[in-house]
């Protein structure tokens, strides 16, 4: 995680930037147009919500995956201003909330399927991490948004910074996050085998490649190099903070999801009571079809 510095940008809960320094009094030239181009994205980025017919679906999404090379390009042109990672920050938001509203339209629609964000602004964005930002102490918010992301693009850079950042902290949380994104594009992998209608969503949204580049990775590959991930990121990395705890115990945590409670994984004995106040214990039904029902109050 990034620790606070005195010349920084602080993101607002919008994702807009400000900059405070020194004697400054007046945003920078990047700063402006960041926060112009911001404003005009505000304007779309809620579009998905208030549609209601297949075409205006689409047409919400490609309005919101259009700001996305937008975002890269202004980072293209301000590479030494610190703006430029906000702004590949907000690309990589961007190409995954219009995958996201993509798929979302995939299962709604019946007509005029969007396509996810595919005018290469993910793989631009990995070029400029990797070429101009790769050993950035500041590149914790565009490490943190990729591992959301659907993109297989993406896991090149997650990749690059694991392997060239000397920050200790950005390591740690490359570590994770690669960790965490491979463990997404894993379970992709299993759903579609539940749902193979899938495979055509995939091609829609994503692009035809996707799917065999996906299912290329493999199954039993993908959890080998994620739980190596964790290992790693327990064992290297278990004191480097995050929000809510520490990057060892999410990993460890995590590492425990994989192991013992996937599809397919006898399940941990629990103890508790049931509804009716009764004590249990979860092995008792062994062998039975069992429905487990959490809830909490509040």
């Amino acid at each position: 995680m990034m620790r606070p510095f005195l010349i920084a940008i602080s993101v607002l809960s919008w994702g807009e930037p400000f900059v405070a320094a020194a004697g400054q009094t007046e945003p920078s030239k990047a700063n402006q147009e960041y926060s112009a181009l911001f404003r005009d994205y505000s304007s779309v980025s809620g579009g998905l919500r208030d549609a209601s017919t297949d075409a205006e679906r689409k047409a919400a999404v490609e309005r919101l995956g259009a700001f996305a090379p937008k975002f890269v390009d202004l980072a293209t042109r301000h590479l030494k201003d610190p703006i430029a990672l906000t702004a590949l920050r907000q690309a990589v938001q961007i190409v995954a909330s219009a995958d996201s509203g993509a798929l979302q339209a995939w299962e709604m629609n019946t007509s005029d399927f969007p396509t996810g964000c595919s005018d290469g602004s993910a793989a631009k964005t990995v070029a400029l991490v990797s070429r101009d930002h790769v050993s950035s102490d500041k590149l914790g918010p565009v490490i943190d948004r990729i591992r959301y992301a659907y993109r297989l693009e993406y896991e090149k850079c997650l990749s690059t910074v694991l392997e060239k950042n000397p920050h200790h902290e950005v390591q740690a949380l490359a570590c994770l996050s690669l960790a965490q994104f491979l463990h997404d594009k894993l379970r992709m992998l299993r759903l579609v085998e539940d749902r193979p209608e899938l495979s055509n969503c995939y091609k829609i949204v994503f692009g035809k490649d996707y799917l065999p580049r996906l299912q290329r990775l493999g199954q039993a590959e993908l959890t080998a190099r994620i739980e190596k991930l964790l290992e790693r990121a327990a064992r290297q990395y278990a004191d480097v903070k995050l929000s809510n705890g520490t990057v060892g115990e999410t990993a460890k945590w995590e590492l425990y999801d994989i192991r013992h409670l996937g599809v397919g994984k006898v399940a941990p004995d629990i103890e508790g009571e049931d509804q009716d106040g009764k004590q249990f214990k979860l092995s008792d039904y062994r062998g039975k079809v069992v429905l487990l029902y959490f809830w909490s109050e509040y």
